[in-house]
């Protein structure tokens, strides 16, 4: 191989095997701090729960959010309940791979009040998620109780959002920062989440600090970008309980193909990067997911691990259950329905981002021509994981509408955010300017694919 091309395939694989070591290295970090949550004792988290109990504010499952939807209470009382029940013999590390949980809010109560008595739950195990987030639940209700962790998740939410839009509109614009979270904050019951649903609160913060940290690596370069997005993704799979990965999936490559169309404005860069955004994405979430299972092998035993995930995986694919149709794109009908039907303000949200994805489109021709039109088409690509989601896990999407259905005001929020993107101009490149640099992703005039 002759000296140059050796050393182009070296700067291509560099970067590539970096970010694989960091997304290794990561999973051992997530699995200390998975033992770092199971350290904290039960008895004071135990306490609390019973007062919980007690004052009426645990469960029940499936109360009204009092914003047109159910809220996820099941969830939240399977959250609380995560890692509650072993024996105090049991070591940190041990409880950290197998996960011990107590019921859900239908027994929880009963569960919980047994735990304070001292009573150790046998074969109850949970690995099947990650539960990272039990790095937070633990802590927070043995100090402030679940009254005071719902309050924590919903400014870890706020924090998030308010970052990550902060963050696009460094990259890109203010137009576009405000129509890619907009449809979200308003188009859901998002704001609901944390007096009834703090998982969902959490899981939504992890949402947005994926597109946060996609953002902030876009500042540095396409491939710091892309570290950011695998690292949003894993930290997404280590918080969430499968609730909607193709939002951060979806928000995460529109952000990066966005920020390199405003630093380059070279379309064939941009969709390259919205691609592999697009690619990295589900790969880290994947990786993440698979070493969980690693870790549970490891002590749960090969066998066991292996029935559980076909198990798992199977039936939210194309397993049988009550209401759920195996007709081809179920999934997405359902959860259009769902949202169109049931969600109070969506009617007002398919009108705001019509008029400003149509508006966005006319500026867009008017100040490049026609050919901006493919650019708006190629930065709204990621919009098409939401229904390629719904698709692939049909009995998933169909059974969890509640929350699934977040994933529609998802897909408008990203089309409408690409058409402005196509029509607002770029941001001068102070930073660059003032630092007397180039930017890694910048493309000589004569090399660029100019639209």
């Amino acid at each position: 191989m002759p000296a140059s091309t050796a050393q182009a395939a070296r700067r291509w694989w560099t970067p590539w095997a970096k970010g694989l070591g960091a997304l290794v290295g990561l999973q051992l970090l997530l699995f200390g701090l998975l033992v770092a949550g199971q350290a904290v004792p039960d008895e004071p988290i135990a306490e609390n729960l019973v007062a919980s109990v007690e004052a009426g504010t645990y469960g029940p499952s499936q109360i009204p959010d009092r914003m047109g939807t159910p809220s996820d209470t099941f969830t939240e009382c399977v959250v609380a309940g995560t890692g509650l029940g072993a024996s105090p013999e049991e070591s940190a590390l041990s409880r950290a791979a197998r996960m011990p949980r107590i019921g859900n809010c239908d027994g929880g109560a009963e569960d919980v009040r047994a735990v304070a008595d001292g009573k150790v739950f046998e074969d109850q195990n949970y690995y099947k998620y990650w539960a990272g987030y039990t790095v937070i639940t633990r802590p927070a209700l043995a100090l402030v109780g679940l009254e005071g962790l719902r309050i924590l998740s919903g400014a870890l939410m706020v924090a998030a959002l308010v970052g990550a839009l902060l963050a696009v509109r460094a990259r890109t614009s203010t137009a576009v920062a405000v129509a890619l979270t907009a449809p979200y904050l308003v188009g859901t019951n998002m704001l609901s989440t944390p007096s009834t649903s703090f998982s969902q609160s959490i899981s939504i913060a992890f949402i947005f600090l994926s597109v946060l940290l996609t953002a902030v690596g876009a500042r540095r370069s396409r491939d710091a970008g892309l570290l950011g997005a695998a690292v949003g993704a894993a930290l997404f799979c280590y918080v969430d309980l499968l609730t909607t990965p193709s939002v951060p999936w979806a928000m995460s490559a529109f952000v990066l193909a966005a920020a390199v169309w405003y630093r380059t404005r070279d379309l064939r860069r941009s969709a390259v990067a919205g691609v592999l955004a697009g690619a990295v994405w589900p790969v880290a979430f994947a990786v993440t997911w698979a070493s969980r299972w690693a870790f549970g092998a490891l002590f749960m035993g090969v066998d066991e691990t292996v029935a559980m995930v076909q198990q798992n995986v199977g039936f939210r694919t194309a397993g049988a259950h009550d209401g759920v149709s195996d007709a081809f794109g179920a999934g997405v009908t359902s959860n259009v329905s769902y949202w169109w039907d049931l969600v109070p303000t969506s009617g007002a949200v398919l009108l705001a981002c019509g008029i400003a994805t149509a508006v966005g489109l006319v500026l867009a021709v008017l100040r490049g021509g026609a050919r901006r039109l493919v650019v708006a088409l190629v930065l709204a690509l990621p919009a098409v994981v939401v229904p390629v989601w719904y698709v692939a896990l049909s009995n998933h999407s169909q059974i969890h509408e509640f929350f699934v259905n977040r994933g529609v005001p998802t897909a408008l929020a990203v089309i409408t955010a690409a058409a402005l993107a196509a029509a607002v101009p770029p941001r001068p490149r102070a930073d660059e300017a003032a630092a007397g640099e180039e930017h890694p992703d910048a493309v000589p005039d004569d090399q660029r694919v100019l639209v």
